[in-house]
């Protein structure tokens, strides 16, 4: 295999098997693999017609039929190593080129243990022996032979018929036993201690391997070991030792033994496969250029060796010398083609291939560059924030922006962004990037002797300060300053630095921005949506890998913790002990806090808890400023200064302060807001000022409502408290905490409960708000009529909204009475108007139609009161009953009174373009439709509104003859009308059929199911585009 870059891979051999161990033990035959263009020898090595045979400085001798008893063949599985990756850029099977040979397993010495312990036999070379690292005088050469023999062959034992003929062949002597006898005895006392090792069974002798190590084995062992090993670093220094281990031949003085000869052939086989694992192993350290000298002479001894081959080429390749790794191509397909008559393989083709074309995933970075990095090495992957690094990367390569902070919260990710920016950045800094942590420090006096620490700058007999900026003066470097919120005082440390020295560049990590000349400013979000999820997905499934959920319920869980990256790891960490539903319910029970615990051990301790990595911000602030920021945890959705102030004794540099802390978050339009899990950690500092704080909260946001009450027009009104709804909801619950402590009862709680209940009518009738009505209520039996009434009101219109007709009657006709009890004849007007509406909407338009005409002369009467609301409203009954007459005399006088409000002006003419559809007028229905459709699109909370003019674009639709796109409109509204919790009131129901059901029906059933299953993805707001550029013409 030729390695690419960490995560690919490009070559022979690409992820097959699991290392030498493993293809012996499935027992893959000698010369299995596809590689045709080489004949299989003995022993494993490619040879073609010229009898070339593998090895390393020297050739090998050819096999001659010798016995293989004690030699088992190995494959060498090239693609064992992690190191040189798991994806390959084709899918072709491994083509071992060249076979291993192994000396029997024997349990000698352990690899890696002193050579100067006990007995060491060197073969890999002239037969040596030493004892305690003392060279032993072996005597003759036969002597030696029967040592190296019982070497060979150990632990088995040798009769003496082999060891004559392995050492005198047909020549034996007359006693040959004697001999050996006297040859084995001169060897034992040679061995000192270790004499005991040669040991006598019978007619044999035998080498014990107690304490005796044999080099070959040794060299053996470290290969098998290196071609197992994930890490390329030491992959590469187990390799080297054992190539170290070579003196010279194997066998060198023994060499017509007839055991030497396939012996030799194995270790030099294996020899050759060593250094394909050494290739591999600096290929993935990115050391390809020490790599060519080293590479040439063996593609030069072993040409047909194409695994050899390939990592040449793409070593010169990486050493940008392509066209030198293209030439060794073009040699090694004539030689094959010469001596073989065939073609390179497959592999090295594509190769070739690559290099023409550059692929980039050839290329790894030099090591020169790695070397560049002083950085932490993650442990896990980085999800996400490619745009935020791509933007830091950005502006720290524009030569003016020499210092940029990243600021946000605890947790949000600022330290893994820094370290990601700081690696991409290495080419930019010939001398280096470099992370400094400031999390330990506490005294910004320390900051610059941290900095030298890391830069191992030396001080003696001068300044600190002076010594940095010496060193960094002529260099190109850049800094990581992480964690520098606990030591901004040192602000001017940095400053110093980078006026003394123009090619350093800082990038800072903070909380709060270092407020320095030139300084640029990154404030970190939240991740986005997109990869909030996958990053909640990978660490659950890091704990346990069966862990499965639907998108949207995880999306749903992240974004309850802010969809911070601390949060959504640590939340992430507990999905194998804690179910999904449950996590679901603790975080809607705002418990992240709790469930964020329990990081890993090797972790700061910060960074263990939610709760501690917020802490560790909170502790930074003054003493007046932590109990301020404790209550603003009981806003709920966002403040304005104004409340803040009211409510939390905040003052406008209070917020300013914490802004800069990354604890509130400024979001404009004068509103700020705190990440929901810093809420709760306010409101856990809060204590027994709970109460109280939560008392001022609720009173405020009563004050609040009812002072804005009918000053405002009503879209105005629903827009000033939209974005308080969350807020308004927390005060009504405190208020309905403390009802009984009010006199009478409930009182306050009402006050702020009827308000609250007709701004939900505008923004969400069918939502569970509304359902604080009838506990208000309850909770206020004795309160004054006119507030119960009121809110019985809210309740009424809501009620019929979702549509439950019966109970918003109920409610509507006790409200008027109470308002009119109370003498308060302008709400008791509303009421009846609203009960005219509801008997309406329930399909009850001859009842309705008295009560809207009383309704508006009451108004009449009582003068100051909006006369375009009843009016619109008698106008659509009329409509409903076939007198279009009435309707357009109500619509008239709208448009006259209302001329300015587009609201009742749209809805006016929303109206007209029904009546004129009744009428035949279609081409007026159109107009009018158009031009209210167009003004609604420009509105705020035109919900409802815009459901009804798709209604009325469905009759339209009919009309023009297109049912299927009226079937699409009407699915599209029962869409939206579950969105909001409500249904389609009988009156509407009466007219959708009357104007739409004949012809939907008619149409065919899969026609209808594929327009119906179209209405019903749509939005809202796109399916009126939709109607409105299909069905409305351009005037």
């Amino acid at each position: 295999m030729w390695s690419s870059h960490p995560g690919r891979a490009i070559g022979i051999g690409a992820g097959v098997g699991a290392g030498i161990g493993a293809a012996a033990a499935v027992g893959r035959p000698e010369g299995s693999g596809t590689d045709r263009s080489c004949t299989r020898r003995p022993g494993g090595s490619a040879r073609g017609a010229t009898g070339r045979e593998p090895g390393i400085g020297g050739s090998s001798r050819v096999l001659r039929g010798w016995a293989m008893a004690v030699i088992a063949v190995v494959p060498l599985d090239l693609g064992a190593l992690g190191w040189a990756c798991q994806e390959s850029l084709s899918t072709s099977p491994q083509i071992p080129l060249n076979s291993v040979v192994y000396l029997r397993d024997t349990p000698w010495v352990e690899s890696g243990k002193d050579a100067t312990q006990g007995l060491r036999i060197a073969v890999l070379g002239p037969l040596e022996a030493t004892v305690y690292g003392v060279p032993v005088d072996l005597g003759p050469r036969k002597q030696r032979a029967v040592l190296g023999v019982l070497a060979a062959l150990a632990p088995a034992a040798v009769t003496v018929e082999r060891l004559v003929e392995e050492i005198w062949g047909d020549a034996g002597p007359a006693n040959p036993l004697r001999s050996l006898q006297v040859y084995v005895s001169s060897l034992r006392s040679a061995l000192g201690e270790y004499g005991d090792r040669l040991v006598t069974e019978g007619r044999a002798y035998r080498l014990a391997a107690d304490g005796v190590e044999v080099d070959a084995v040794r060299f053996s062992r470290l290969v098998r070991s290196a071609s197992a090993e994930p890490d390329p670093e030491r992959a590469a220094a187990q390799v080297d030792e054992a190539l170290a281990l070579w003196r010279g031949e194997p066998w060198q003085d023994l060499a017509d033994l007839p055991l030497a000869g396939p012996l030799t052939v194995a270790l030099q086989a294996e020899r050759l496969a060593a250094a394909a694992v050494r290739a591999r192993a600096l290929l993935a350290l990115g050391r390809h250029r020490e790599l060519v000298p080293w590479l040439e002479p063996l593609v030069e001894q072993h040409p047909l060796n194409e695994e050899l081959r390939g990592h040449l080429m793409l070593a010169l390749h990486r050493s940008d010398r392509q066209a030198d790794a293209l030439a060794v191509f073009a040699a090694g397909r004539e030689i094959k083609a010469d001596e073989t008559g065939l073609d390179p393989g497959e592999d090295l083709q594509r190769l070739q291939a690559a290099i023409l074309a550059d692929d980039e995933a050839l290329r790894v970075e030099d090591v020169e560059l790695r070397a560049r990095r002083h950085l932490p090495a993650p442990v896990t992957s980085l999800v996400g924030r490619e745009e935020e690094i791509a933007a830091v990367t950005a502006l720290l390569r524009e030569p003016d922006n020499r210092l940029v902070t990243v600021t946000g919260p605890g947790g949000i990710g600022k330290t893994r962004l820094g370290i990601a920016v700081a690696h991409g950045l290495a080419a930019d800094h010939p001398d280096g990037v470099w992370f400094v942590p400031l999390d330990a420090l506490h005294d910004p006096r320390l900051v610059a002797d941290a900095i030298a620490g890391v830069l191992d700058v030396e001080v003696a007999g001068t300044d600190l300060a002076v010594a940095l900026a010496a060193h960094l003066r002529d260099q190109r470097l850049m800094l990581v300053l992480d964690n520098f919120e606990q030591v901004e005082d040192a602000a001017t440390v940095v400053s110093d630095l980078l006026a003394a020295a123009p090619g350093l560049r800082v990038l800072v990590t903070s909380r709060v921005r270092l407020r320095l000349y030139g300084e640029r400013v990154v404030p970190l979000s939240p991740l986005a949506p997109s990869d909030a999820v996958p990053l909640f997905v990978e660490r659950a499934r890091a704990v346990d890998h069966r862990f499965e959920a639907p998108e949207a319920t995880v999306a749903e869980l992240c974004d309850q913790l802010d969809r911070i990256p601390l949060a959504i790891e640590l939340v992430a960490a507990r999905a194998d002990e804690v179910p999904l539903d449950v996590l679901r319910k603790q975080l809607a029970a705002r418990q992240a806090l709790d469930l964020a615990t329990d990081g890993p051990r090797d972790r700061t301790s910060r960074q263990r808890t939610l709760r501690d990595a917020i802490a560790w911000s909170v502790a930074l602030l003054s003493d007046e400023l932590r109990p301020r920021f404790a209550r603003l945890g009981v806003f709920d959705g966002g403040f304005t200064a104004e409340a803040a102030a009211a409510v939390a004794d905040v003052t406008a540099a209070d917020l300013t302060a914490l802004v800069r802390a990354s604890l509130v978050i400024n979001v404009g339009d004068g509103r700020y807001r705190m990440l929901e899990t810093l809420r709760e950690y306010a409101v856990e500092l809060l204590g027994d000022e709970r109460d109280e704080v939560a008392d001022r909260h609720a009173e405020w946001y009563r004050e609040f409502v009812t002072s804005t009450d009918g000053r405002l027009k009503m879209h105005a009104w629903v827009r000033l408290l939209e974005p308080e709804r969350a807020n308004l909801r927390a005060a009504v619950a405190r208020l309905a905490e403390t009802a009984a402590s009010d006199s009478p009862p409930g009182e306050r709680l009402l006050v702020l409960a009827g308000t609250f209940g007709r701004f939900l009518y505008h923004v969400g009738p069918g939502s569970e708000d509304v359902e604080w009505l009838p506990r208000a209520l309850a909770l206020a039996p004795d309160a004054d009529p006119h507030l119960r009434g009121r809110t019985s009101y809210a309740l009424a219109i809501c009620r019929g909204e979702q549509g439950l007709t019966d109970e918003a009657i109920e409610h509507c006709r006790r409200a008027y009475d109470l308002l009119t009890e109370a003498d308060d004849l302008p709400w008791a007007a509303r009421a009846l108007n609203s009960l005219a509406g509801i008997l309406h909407d329930a399909g009850r338009l001859e009842e309705a139609a008295p009560l809207m005409d009383e309704s508006i002369a009451m108004r009449r009467e009582l003068g100051g009161l909006s006369l375009a609301i009843p009016l619109s409203n008698r106008a659509r009954n009329a409509f409903q009953l076939g007198d279009p007459a009435t309707a357009r005399a109500c619509l008239d006088e709208v448009r006259t009174i209302a001329a300015d409000d587009p609201h009742e002006m749209s809805n006016a003419e929303l109206l007209l373009a029904d009546i004129s559809l009744l009428e035949g007028d279609v081409d007026a229905a159109e107009n009018w439709l158009r031009s209210a459709i167009d003004t609604m699109l420009e509105l705020d909370h035109q919900a409802y509104r815009l459901m009804e003019a798709l209604e009325t674009c469905a009759a339209l639709a009919v009309h023009r003859g297109q049912p299927a796109l009226a079937a699409t409109l009407l699915a599209a509204i029962d869409r939206a009308y579950a969105a909001e919790g409500s249904v389609l009131v009988p009156a509407d129901l009466a007219l959708r059929e009357a104007r739409t059901g004949a012809a939907v029906d008619a149409l065919p059933a899969e026609a209808r199911r594929v327009a119906e299953e179209r209405g019903a993805a749509l939005e809202l707001e796109t399916a009126v585009r939709l109607a409105r550029n299909g069905l409305l013409s351009q005037p």
